[in-house]
């Protein structure tokens, strides 16, 4: 059998085969890679998921502890750093998609770490919202790592926060209310300064312009119409000179008393202080206690309840003023000795002011008929717009302590037994400065027709004992209505400040001063005790000082009813011009200071009527004193906010 061979000739078949599983490889090859990409992505993703989630909750951790030196920041017990670095308690992680343990930097469990700086070891520029401001300030850091419990990943993260702690000083506000701020003047004013305002602000003046920051916690209203005082209207919208101004929703400010600054909690304030911190306790000189003028100051003057209602001389031991010298550093509050006295011999009375009567002097036949100081006393007179009445009066009697400021100054240098040198020789030897701050309480009481406040007359030249050239200054506080009496701090050494507002050197022959009371009421160079009829005549008058005080607010339920305004801040009595529109012929009140409202009245009650009625306007030279853009050049017991900085953050893995 014949058999055929044939040959085998290699087709394209084969080489398809191998193209295939060629191909097939390469995309095994990269649907492994892309599975790997994927895998890493997700990788990647998920715990930098897990890293954010982790800031965050030891972001939340840092805000608990900063939460706890805010507490006592406020209340002024700041403590030092150990007092922070435990975590308070647990922290509740019941709605967190993942539990954390918190450690600080040397890997503790529960705990953070927290740093302090030195407390307020300079006055230094503030940043952020308070730029413009100087205080005081403490740099505080807190670091603290989260780490996750339970997760797929173990991706920690350190968390940084650093924070100041700055405390304020309210006078170096132009205008600072804690309560809604108005303003709506009638003639053309100037704000130099910034205003802060820790509630809202109506800015409702076309003749008002600020030249610095305006900030608002709450919201700023430029309409014509008044939101707090319904039918009230103004001129228009005021203008702003700084860019991006006024700002609304700023963070507020915080006065160190008690644990909030609504105005009835800061009224305290001026009040005796409360118990643990009554005067002449060892805790009223602590950081809680000293923030209460009653315990800052250096003379604390008070009255028996009578005041001026007896017509003849109290008898021996009877007088009815009585001044103590306090001390913080000897925590002692010590009772000063009278210094002036009316005594009889036989048929004779004589007066001896300022020196110690012995009883060789009084000799056998003699009796006192007062004992008491020869700068300050009791006097009354009539303020028209606290009896209004509708316009019907009478005019409310005012029950006052008065300090004769002049004679102030002259017993602080007399040497004699009774003067007040030895009690200002201490104060400079325990506390490095002169005496300057008195507090005063009338103990009149409260009635519908009369009214306790304080005085303060013959005040052109404040106390400046031993003449330092770098003086202390002079504060007056008190919870009643303070009454200013002429020219007030228009003068140091003879030269004059007199009549000078708003430009460098204005207040250059002025002493830092500062008044805190209840209300605060010019009464001018004209004014008379004697004269009981509505709107006196006046003459021009300068005040030169802070001021803190409290307003009647507007009331909404009343239509038309106005708070008067920063613009009517200071009360007036008198008839500063013939009309209210006759600017030639008004008389002007100038002033150079800072001011602050903090509270509502409680004593000077009666609303704020309209020019015509118990006064007629002044021409207003006013201006913020630029003296106390200087830490150095602020009045004695000057009140401070106290408020968190937020600096730097930084995350770290």
């Amino acid at each position: 059998m014949k058999m055929k061979s044939s040959r085998i000739v290699a087709g394209r078949q084969g080489f398809a085969l191998i193209t295939t599983i060629c191909l097939m490889a390469v995309a095994l090859i990269l649907f492994a890679s892309m599975l790997e990409w994927a895998f890493t992505n997700s990788t990647l993703t998920a715990r930098n998921n897990q890293y954010n989630m982790s800031q965050n909750a030891a972001e939340a951790a840092a805000e608990v502890v900063l939460g706890q030196m805010d507490r006592d920041f406020i209340n002024s017990v700041i403590s030092n750093s150990t007092a922070y670095t435990g975590l308070p308690g647990t922290i509740d992680m019941s709605t967190w998609p993942a539990h954390y343990v918190f450690t600080d930097t040397n890997g503790s469990t529960g705990n953070a770490t927290v740093a302090l700086a030195p407390v307020y070891s300079a006055v230094v520029p503030l940043s952020s919202q308070y730029t413009g401001l100087s205080g005081m300030v403490q740099s505080n850091d807190i670091y603290i790592t989260a780490t996750p419990v339970g997760q797929p990943y173990n991706v920690p993260a350190t968390i940084h926060e650093s924070v100041e702690f700055a405390t304020i000083p309210l006078f170096q506000f132009a205008i600072f209310y804690n309560v809604n701020l108005e303003i709506d003047p009638g003639a053309a004013m100037t704000i130099s300064g910034p205003v802060f305002c820790n509630q809202s602000i109506w800015e409702g003046s076309s003749v008002c312009t600020f030249s610095s920051t305006v900030t608002a916690v709450g919201t700023n209203c430029q309409t014509t119409g008044d939101p707090f005082a319904t039918s009230y209207t103004g001129s228009g919208q005021s203008t702003f000179s700084m860019a991006g101004q006024p700002v609304s929703h700023g963070n507020a400010l915080v006065l160190p008393i008690g644990t909030n600054s609504s105005p009835g909690a800061i009224m305290g304030l001026l009040g005796l202080p409360p118990a643990p911190y009554n005067m002449g306790t060892a805790q009223a000189y602590s950081s809680n206690g000293i923030v209460y003028p009653a315990n800052g100051c250096d003379l604390y003057i008070t009255n028996f309840a009578w005041g001026t209602n007896y017509n003849f001389y109290p008898k021996a031991g009877l007088t009815n003023l009585m001044v103590y010298y306090q001390d913080q550093q000897a925590q002692t509050l010590t009772q000063v000795p009278y210094d002036y006295y009316v005594i009889t011999n036989l048929n004779t009375q004589t007066s001896f002011p300022t020196n110690y009567v012995t009883t060789n002097l009084l000799g056998l036949h003699t009796n006192i008929l007062f004992a008491g100081f020869s700068w300050v006393t009791n006097v009354y007179f009539y303020d028209w717009r606290e009896g209004w009445n509708g316009g019907s009066g009478p005019a409310k009697c005012v029950q006052a302590v008065q300090i004769n400021v002049t004679n102030l100054g002259v017993w602080l240098t007399n040497t004699s037994l009774t003067g007040g040198s030895t009690w200002d020789t201490k104060k400079v030897n325990h506390s490095g400065h002169h005496i300057g701050g008195v507090y005063v309480y009338d103990s009149v009481p409260l009635t519908t027709s009369q009214l306790p406040a304080v005085r303060l007359i013959n005040a052109a030249q404040l106390p400046n004992p031993g003449n330092a050239a770098v003086p202390y200054g002079f504060t007056v506080a008190t919870p009643f209505p303070i009454y200013v009496y002429g020219n007030y701090n228009s003068q140091n050494n003879g030269l004059s400040a007199l009549g000078l507002w708003g430009v460098a050197g204005a207040t250059a022959n002025t002493l830092p001063a500062a008044l805190m009371g209840d209300s605060i009421t010019i009464l001018s160079t004209n004014w008379s005790d004697a004269i009981t009829s509505k709107m006196p005549n006046t003459g021009n008058t300068t005040v030169n000082a802070a001021m803190l005080e409290g307003i009647v607010a507007s009331n909404p339920a009343i239509s038309g009813n106005y708070s008067g305004g920063v613009e009517n801040f200071l009360r007036l009595l008198e008839n500063w011009s013939d009309s209210p529109t006759g600017a030639s012929s008004q008389q002007t009140l100038t002033y150079n200071g800072s001011i602050v409202v903090l509270f509502y009245s409680q004593y000077a009650t009666n609303s704020w009527q309209p020019t015509g009625n118990y006064y007629n306007p002044p021409h207003r030279n006013w201006a913020f004193d630029l003296n106390f853009q200087n830490p150095n050049k602020l009045p004695p017991m000057t009140p401070a906010n106290r408020a968190i900085i937020r600096g730097n953050w930084y995350a770290h893995k």
